[in-house]
């Protein structure tokens, strides 16, 4: 399995409606096959700092996702709604 990991930064008026977002992005890609989990995780020591986390089948399946359009348009709004700070990608141990 591989991760997608995002720090992101949200302006506090803009906590709302990017939970919001989360809400919707992960009830349509829970139906794509390949998508196993996202998780959205917020820093306990700094206000509205977020972690989301994406875990998906293979690499192959991760990459297509990070070309389609529906990612460019989450990346997009997370700059509007706040900051992104860094984006990553990594294998995750199989038990």
């Amino acid at each position: 399995m591989v991760a997608l990991e995002i720090l992101v930064k949200i302006q506090p008026e803009k906590r709302f409606e990017f939970i919001q977002a989360f809400e919707l992005l992960t009830q349509s890609n829970h139906k794509a096959r390949d998508c196993i989990e996202q998780t959205l995780f917020e820093k306990s020591n700094e206000s509205n700092s977020f972690l989301w986390i994406e875990e998906w089948k293979n690499n192959e399946s991760l990459e297509s996702y990070r070309q389609t359009d529906k990612f460019r348009s989450l990346l997009g709004a997370m700059e509007v709604l706040g900051s992104l700070i860094k984006i990553r990608m990594f294998t995750l141990a199989e038990e």
